[in-house]
């Protein structure tokens, strides 16, 4: 009887259609989730395209998404194999891009041991370490703010993946950037021909110049995230077997994993990518909501000033949590007012499945535009405005689960980000020493006036981030100043 129901269900609506190649050049390649946002709000939440014959079906609304994704997630667990990024520049190690299945399971089990909640609350201590480094470099270098973001998000996960700081010498940090940027723009669906015509595979390489492309690429990450996870083996061997961090425990299970050194390297070196491209890209829209909504970071301050005092002798840490809870409020506004995923990361069905009357075939690749779900005035009322005290409103904003809830920017089900609990935590850290130790203001121009930014112009792919920030980072004193050298003077040696 299903069988025979699934035959004669509709599919759910969507926009017309050409012959042969579907909505494949309707669908924009930059900034698609204000595309599916467009048309959640003209067919409604559930939405279908062809992409050359390829099913894809938009999530715009959450509900849908926790039936689908979560309640259902048995048959929305796995991913559409992508030939450029997954089987070439990949050679489908990458967790992010694993189909469900063994590996897979093998892979999260691993992050689930570094990176569960109990777990997480031990690595503090270097989180407010590397965030004080994150406050000496604003401090001394204001004008680079971009680079600082992301060189904080990257020092937190390298230590966790490696064991120790991140060099100054940026070496590390621009290697890994780089593999971030091809990485971000290969993944996003339409962003290679051949992944909506998989038929292109067939062509040999003279003919099909991005494969030659993709394993250029591939060679460059595994050279890097080989040597990387060397240096770990290599301090083992001489005996340093209290190295704790995510390349040990994997050497330590290499044989009870069936792992070899490219799993080990692309499991440690995803988490190193996962961590430092989306928390940079927070920070970076945290900033560009404190130019646009300067009243939440007097607020922010406000609230410091009152639980560590106006003098700047104290800097903020996790024990000031549960005493903050506007702060935790505009983080978590953060993450809702301008996810830096926007566009979600796709799902993909195993089975043919009915849903609110709509047939979702096999092989369909099922998008959560969280973008969309974040602009839901009946969850969130005025939307697009940056208002933390919404959350406020919802209460329990005094305790590290909570940056998790309340938004849908860590995704969904099975595929949910196993470092969501790290991640909130490192940019709670950041976003709440920063708001204490600057004033954060627009340029001025010629005339004195606050230069113009607009959130619109951001980059376009799996994250998101502004493009340009045109802001002025001052101490809100001497003191503030004095501190941060201090505690820095105090700390910069630990784990280098």
């Amino acid at each position: 009887m299903r069988r025979r129901t699934l035959q004669v269900a509709p599919y759910p609506p969507g926009p017309n259609a050409f012959p042969f190649i579907g909505h494949t050049f309707q669908v924009p390649n930059q900034h698609t989730w204000r595309y599916f946002h467009w048309l959640s709000q003209k067919y409604g939440p559930v939405v279908r395209l062809s992409l050359a014959g390829n099913d894809t079906v938009v999530l715009s609304d959450a509900k849908d998404a926790e039936e689908i994704l979560v309640h259902r997630s048995h048959n929305y667990s796995s991913r559409k194999q992508l030939i450029y990024a997954g089987k070439y520049q990949s050679q489908n190690k990458r967790l992010v891009l694993l189909p469900y299945g063994t590996a897979l399971k093998q892979q999260r089990a691993a992050f689930h041991q570094m990176l569960k909640p109990r777990v997480v609350g031990a690595y503090e201590f270097m989180q407010e370490i590397e965030s004080t480094k994150f406050l000496l470099d604003f401090l001394v270098r204001p004008e680079n703010t971009d680079m600082h973001c992301k060189r904080f998000a990257a020092a937190m996960v390298f230590y966790l993946s490696y064991g120790r700081r991140l060099p100054n010498d940026g070496q590390d940090l621009n290697a890994v950037l780089a593999v971030l940027d091809n990485f971000t723009k290969d993944t996003y669906p339409g962003a290679h021909l051949v992944d909506t015509l998989p038929i292109l595979d067939r062509l040999p390489d003279f003919l099909a110049p991005w494969r030659t492309e993709a394993c250029t690429k591939h060679e460059k990450e595994m050279k890097l995230y080989i040597r990387l996870v060397l240096e770990v083996n290599e301090e083992m061997l001489k005996g340093n077997f209290g190295i704790e961090c995510f390349s040990a425990r994997l050497w330590e299970k290499q044989r009870d994993l069936g792992l070899d050194i490219k799993d080990i390297a692309y499991i440690a070196g995803s988490a190193f990518e996962a961590g430092t491209d989306t928390t940079a890209g927070t920070f970076q829209w945290f900033l560009m909501a404190m130019l646009l909504y300067p009243d939440t970071m007097r607020k922010a301050q406000g609230e410091l000033d009152a639980i560590l005092g106006a003098d700047g002798k104290t800097l903020p840490c996790f024990a000031n949590m549960k005493d903050l809870p506007y702060c935790t409020a505009l983080v978590k506004e953060v993450f809702r007012w301008s996810p830096v995923a926007p566009g979600g990361f796709p799902h993909y069905s195993d089975t043919d499945d009915e849903y609110k009357g709509y047939l979702i075939k096999a092989k369909t690749m099922v998008i959560p535009c969280v973008w969309s779900m974040h602009r839901n005035p009946k969850e969130f009322a005025d939307p697009g405005r940056f208002e933390p005290e919404r959350f406020l409103r919802q209460g329990g904003c005094d305790e590290p689960e909570s940056l998790t809830e309340g938004h849908y920017g860590f995704g969904f089900g099975r595929r949910i980000c196993p470092g969501q609990h790290l991640g909130s935590k490192t940019i709670w850290i950041g976003i709440t020493r920063l708001l204490w130790a600057f004033t954060i203001e627009p340029t001025l121009d010629a005339e004195g006036n606050p230069t113009a930014v607009d959130p619109d112009n951001c980059t376009s792919g799996m994250s998101s981030k502004p493009i340009n920030l045109p802001l002025r980072v001052t101490a809100r004193s001497k003191r503030h100043e004095e501190t941060i050298l201090r505690e820095w003077e105090e700390h910069s040696s630990f784990g280098s």
